[in-house]
């Protein structure tokens, strides 16, 4: 029961979390619907463990935990968002080249 507690608490401030930063600009409305569905499924999934038990049996689990359903949806979600990263970064770093050339061409224009 005391996981129970501290996680409904986590789930609760990261969902102010979700709204402070919608508030600020610093995420979409989209994101913060995404994110927000994140954090309100797990808080729903510590409180009612038996309801991912039977979402594994409805998806196919063989071994019918909610446990396995949960970690499986979290990995996928973990490398879903590591590419995503990958992409950005990547742009990231087009666009810095870019800025450099342009720089560096001005720059020899002007001497």
């Amino acid at each position: 029961m005391p996981i129970q507690i501290i996680t409904t608490i986590v789930v609760l401030f990261l969902i102010t979390r979700v709204g402070t930063r919608l508030k600020r600009k610093e995420i979409t409305f989209k994101e913060a619907v995404s994110w927000g569905v994140v954090w309100f499924a797990v808080g729903i999934v510590v409180l009612y463990p038996q309801i991912a038990d039977k979402v594994a049996q409805l998806v196919g689990l063989k071994t019918a935990t909610g446990i396995d359903l949960v970690v499986y949806i979290a990995v996928g979600l973990a490398f879903y968002l590591i590419f995503r990263l990958f992409v950005h970064i990547e742009r990231i770093e087009r666009d810095i080249t870019k800025v450099i050339r342009h720089i560096a061409l001005k720059d020899k224009h002007e001497k």
